[in-house]
């Protein structure tokens, strides 16, 4: 079985995302929807971001060549919108400005904090941080939302 490879430039945080799929992924520009960019693993999203977003990101929790891969493919930096109702939290930014981590308000919900800070599949986030799908993340929890920007965060499959 193929695996697709991982690229330069879904890692960077100020990568743009390919407009064409790579040469050596297992996709190729006739795959490649109108309107959508692929952001690396054979990802493809929406071109454009909602509100202030210039790109919307991805959540990638996967396995490529037997190696655990968790990481946000970004087409730009994330931006955070404003709290708005069920994503009232605090977030946290590494030295850089970046957003890097979430703590959870009462009442928060990970598909709408992914919406605040433009993730695609922001529903991912518990995921990311240990939680199987039907346990909700908790009220002053500190969520990493990109794991590249949070040297000790390791992630744990809840499923394994």
């Amino acid at each position: 079985m193929s695996t697709i490879p991982k690229t330069d430039s879904v890692l960077s945080a100020s990568a743009e995302p390919s407009e064409t799929a790579p040469v050596d992924s297992l996709s190729s520009d006739m795959d490649r929807p109108d309107g959508y960019v692929e952001l690396g693993y054979g990802t493809f999203i929406p071109a454009g971001g909602p509100g202030d977003c210039t790109g919307s990101a991805y959540v990638f929790i996967g396995t490529v060549d037997g190696e655990s891969i968790t990481e946000v493919l970004l087409p730009d930096n994330l931006v955070d919108m404003g709290p708005r109702t069920f994503a009232q939290g605090e977030v946290g930014y590494d030295d850089q400005g970046r957003i890097a981590t979430y703590t959870v308000a009462a009442g928060d919900v990970e598909g709408v904090i992914g919406d605040r800070l433009g993730l695609y599949n922001g529903d991912a986030i518990g995921m990311l941080n240990g939680h199987k799908g039907y346990e909700p993340i908790q009220p002053g929890e500190v969520l990493v939302i990109n794991p590249e920007l949070v040297p000790s965060f390791q992630y744990e499959d809840p499923y394994n």
